[in-house]
C-alpha cells in the first residue's frame, strides 16, 4: 500500500477528509490508518463524518437488491465535492 502522507505529527481534518473513503475500505498503509484512527478518537466531527460514510458503505454492501449505478455515481459526486471542500 502506498503511504499517502509523510508528515510526523497528528492530521488535521483536511487531510482525513481526502483519505477517508480508503481508509474505511481498507486501502491506506498501516502508518496512515494509525495516524487516521488517532485523528477520528479526537475529533467529533471527523468521527460522525466516518459513521456516516461507513453507515452508507454498510446499507449499500447489505443491499438485496444491486445499487443503481447512477446512485452509485452521485454518491461518488458528491464525497469528491466534500473532499474537495465545494460542500463543507
Amino acid at each position: 500500500m502506498k503511504k499517502l502522507f509523510s508528515r510526523k505529527k497528528g492530521y488535521s481534518c483536511d487531510d482525513v477528509m481526502q483519505v477517508l473513503q480508503s481508509y474505511l475500505d481498507g486501502e491506506t498503509d498501516v502508518e496512515t490508518a494509525r495516524k487516521v484512527a488517532a485523528h477520528l478518537d479526537d475529533c467529533k466531527d471527523c468521527d460522525l463524518e466516518s459513521s456516516v460514510y461507513a453507515g452508507i458503505k454498510t446499507s449499500l454492501a447489505t443491499r438485496a437488491e444491486p445499487v443503481d449505478p447512477a446512485v452509485m455515481d452521485t454518491l461518488r459526486d458528491f464525497s469528491n465535492r466534500v473532499v474537495s471542500g465545494e460542500i463543507e
